[in-house]
């Protein structure tokens, strides 16, 4: 479920135009990345609900908190960094129709070992997982 949570994420960031979208797993090193912005999307907590069962389908009830990173060009303002959250991921992250989700936190730090500014966005996502049960 971290995967589909992760790739939902992801695409819909990328619909909505935000450049160079990676996931915590994806190893490339930041020269990789690229030049510009280039967004980093992790999970900080995963939980799954009791299942409801139905005749043909499990439904997982889930929530988790996603981790978005989203780092800057090398010195660029805090004001442009935020207008590019502001802009693509922001939007983006509330129109996932497959999840339901709230900001829970924002934060700003100087990443001094790439010399850039990083916003992190802590979104609170829930959801449920459909499962088909096999006739028995």
């Amino acid at each position: 479920m971290l995967k589909i949570i992760l790739d939902t994420v992801k695409g819909a960031l990328r619909r909505k135009g935000a450049e160079n979208v990676f996931t915590a797993f994806d190893a490339a090193p930041v020269e990789r990345k690229g030049n510009g912005f280039y967004t980093v999307i992790g999970t900080k907590a995963f939980e799954t609900l009791s299942p409801i069962y139905s005749q043909y389908t499990i439904f997982m009830p889930y929530k988790a908190s996603v981790e978005v990173s989203v780092t800057a060009p090398e010195n660029l303002s805090f004001e442009k960094l935020y207008s590019y959250y502001d802009s693509f991921i922001e939007p983006a992250l509330f129109s996932i129709h497959s999840l339901t989700c709230s900001l829970s936190e924002l934060k700003l730090k100087h990443d001094t070992n790439i010399n850039r500014l990083v916003l992190t966005a802590v979104i609170s996502v829930s959801g449920i997982h459909k499962i088909s049960r096999e006739e028995q």
